[in-house]
């Protein structure tokens, strides 16, 4: 993945992780720290509204990357860790929509801009240059688990005849197998979906530390579960967590006083 900048107002811009896999017409992105209005300890492009960053501040960075996504709305849902990825069509409202408990959206309506918020957790973006028709995804370690990769693929498939194998995805900055140790009901979750997990490369182990999770290569394997081609799948290698140069917000390192970062694509035409 490689940095871009996108212009907001006037000369000013905002940068943007964006993947050579997504096709060029579907504009997207991974936000990062850098380019907002929040005041410390959220500086400064915090997107999530829940951990005590002032409305007024979260408002001004949103309006920022609406205007740089480019596209006519940005929509988003209450994200709950499960599976459910939502339609949304041109006249649905974006305050309505934010209220459904879900952790995906997905549409094929021109100019229509969905996004997921994260801080640690893995931003799927997904893009059907057949169709037209995309899809963004949250997926925590509990979304991973119950299979959300594999219910944003067939909310695509069912809802607009999109085959897995013309699918584009990207995976963005998360937290890594370097940082993410977790107890052993975790891993024993992840055994229960994978029992190969340990051999895949999902559930990592090294002697005299705690088990750590690789979500993004279980979500690899999910998605080539459901059809979607290895090739077409682009990962960040960023960690969230314990990224050299800080960019992005991490809720396991800061707690509730960090922000949220941001992955959204939207759908061709319509500008």
């Amino acid at each position: 993945m490689e940095t871009r900048s996108f212009p907001v107002d006037g000369s000013a811009s905002l940068p943007l992780l964006v993947s050579g896999s997504i096709p060029a017409r579907f504009r997207h992105g991974f936000s990062t720290r850098a380019g907002g209005v929040s005041a410390a300890p959220y500086h400064s492009l915090n997107l999530g509204g829940k951990w005590g960053d002032s409305p007024e501040n979260v408002g001004e960075n949103r309006r920022r990357l609406l205007l740089a996504s480019g596209a006519r709305a940005m929509y988003a849902v209450c994200q709950v860790h499960g599976t459910r990825a939502v339609r949304v069509t041109a006249g649905d409202d974006p305050e309505t929509v934010k209220g459904v408990e879900a952790d995906g959206l997905c549409s094929d309506g021109a100019g229509l801009g969905l996004s997921v918020h994260v801080a640690d957790c893995v931003p799927v973006l997904i893009a059907d240059p057949r169709t037209g028709a995309c899809a963004a995804l949250h997926a925590g370690w509990r979304g991973t688990v119950a299979g959300v990769a594999e219910a944003g693929v067939a909310a695509l498939v069912g809802n607009f005849g999109c085959r897995p194998r013309d699918l584009r995805v990207a995976l963005g900055p998360c937290i890594g197998p370097c940082c993410f140790d977790v107890g052993l009901p975790v891993v024993d979750a992840f055994e229960a979906a994978w029992p190969d997990a340990h051999a895949a490369g999902v559930v990592v182990e090294t002697p005299g530390f705690q088990p750590r999770i690789d979500l993004r290569q279980c979500l690899r394997l999910q998605l080539q579960e459901a059809g979607v081609l290895p090739e077409h799948i682009d990962a960040s290698s960023d960690c969230t967590h314990c990224d050299p140069a800080g960019r992005f917000y991490s809720f396991r390192r800061s707690g509730r006083l960090t922000g949220q970062l941001a992955g959204f694509i939207v759908v061709p035409g319509g500008s």
